[in-house]
């Protein structure tokens, strides 16, 4: 992709089309390693999703990094905390109080709502509270893009940036495989979670500056049929060395097929996705679904496990008032979050639940943006506002 192509205005901000649509499949493919597989495959047996889908987040976040942000060093820490760590806090004391309320209806699945758990959770638990389960990402993903831009600040004194850009990038590199290695050794245990975590995707991020820099011009040259042809075929000699498609688990710090395997196959999902993207984003007319997604991603990361309760809510009213689904499972529905009834044991049934963690996630959104609206309204109806940003401040004129 060169500079600029799959660009297109948005308002008064440019949008790359190509890495919004890529982030469209990043999301759809993290809803549907948590359904099943959705019932669709998508090549997840050729490059299973586990290997690569919040990589590609995180390989984006490196691509778009600049060092002009850094130049207000306080700004740009404040603009990830207020983005990443204030919902993530806040979403989790929200989903500790619904399970408080889902534990007095009968259902047994996560842990009580505690201080501990709404202060700790984000930060160790690969649970959460269970209903946003899928955030715990979100605090890595955090302290990887300050690790950087700290190493960054502290390296430019020397005034090399092109030599020390390389340099940190590299301490990235081998930081994640050497926590790949160490934790695939046995090394790591449960209180050291967070630290692997945030190892295990420090590569990505220096592989998206890594990319920019390097890579890009060099591959969008490349023909698509050719080029995902090679992506398939590398995989396909992966997968057959393991006898399996090679997968990692971050969460839980489960790295089984070793760390070169583990990062070579996230490197072939995100250059083979990223393609299709960058091929979508040359088409003539936009893929508005996919647009739907990649705008979305943080509000379905946050909320698809409520989605997904709320179609199997459904589903337990239907047999429970109706008389229908005489197959469904009562208790499994109240204790095991990983329950999905699919009516005659269909897995094509599983499809609905991918659709319900999207629309779920979609309406929160909705309504949390109608709400930003109508207090922001009554806020300045009242003759008060926001106090402005230094950022946002016009320079005279």
């Amino acid at each position: 992709m060169n500079k600029g192509q799959g660009v297109q205005k948005e308002g008064l901000q440019d949008e790359n089309l190509t890495f919004r649509y890529l982030y469209g499949f990043a999301i759809l493919f993290v809803v549907l390693s948590h359904c099943d597989g959705g019932g669709v495959e998508m090549l997840a047996n050729w490059m299973h999703f586990g290997a690569f889908h919040l990589g590609i987040f995180v390989f984006g976040s490196g691509y778009f990094f600049r060092s002009e942000r850094l130049k207000t060093p306080f700004l740009y820490l404040w603009d990830k905390v207020k983005r990443l760590l204030i919902p993530l806090w806040c979403w989790n004391l929200f989903y500790g109080i619904m399970l408080a309320l889902l534990h007095g209806f009968g259902f047994t699945f996560g842990e009580p709502l505690t201080l501990r758990g709404v202060l700790l959770f984000p930060v160790n638990s690969e649970n959460l509270y269970v209903l946003n389960m899928g955030s715990w990402f979100v605090f890595p993903f955090f302290c990887v893009q300050i690790l950087y831009g700290a190493g960054k600040a502290l390296l430019d004194f020397f005034g090399k940036p092109k030599l020390t850009d390389r340099l940190l990038q590299a301490l990235f590199m081998t930081a994640g495989f050497a926590g790949v290695y160490f934790a695939g050794h046995g090394y790591h245990e449960y209180a050291l979670y967070p630290v692997f975590r945030i190892l295990y995707f420090m590569p990505f991020y220096a592989f998206g500056m890594l990319y920019r820099d390097f890579l890009e011009q060099v591959f969008s040259k490349i023909p698509a049929a050719l080029y995902l042809g090679a992506c398939l075929f590398l995989s396909l000699l992966l997968n057959a060395h393991f006898g399996k498609a090679v997968y990692a688990i971050p969460s839980s710090c489960d790295y089984p097929f070793g760390m070169w395997a583990t990062y070579l196959a996230g490197a072939l999902g995100i250059l083979f996705w990223l393609k299709v993207a960058m091929t979508l984003s040359g088409f003539g007319k936009q893929c508005d679904l996919l647009l739907i997604l990649g705008r979305s991603t943080w509000d379905i990361m946050f909320h698809q496990f409520a989605g997904i309760m709320a179609v199997k809510a459904v589903f337990a009213a239907g047999s429970r008032f109706l008389g229908i689904f005489g197959d469904f499972d009562p208790s499994a529905f109240l204790g095991d979050i990983w329950y999905l009834y699919r009516p005659k044991g269909m897995q094509e049934f599983t499809i609905l639940y991918v659709l319900g963690a999207v629309v779920v996630s979609l309406a929160v959104k909705a309504l949390l943006k109608k709400g930003k609206k109508q207090w922001e309204k009554a806020v300045k109806g009242r003759g008060f506002w926001l106090v402005q940003r230094p950022w946002e401040k016009k320079a005279n004129c």
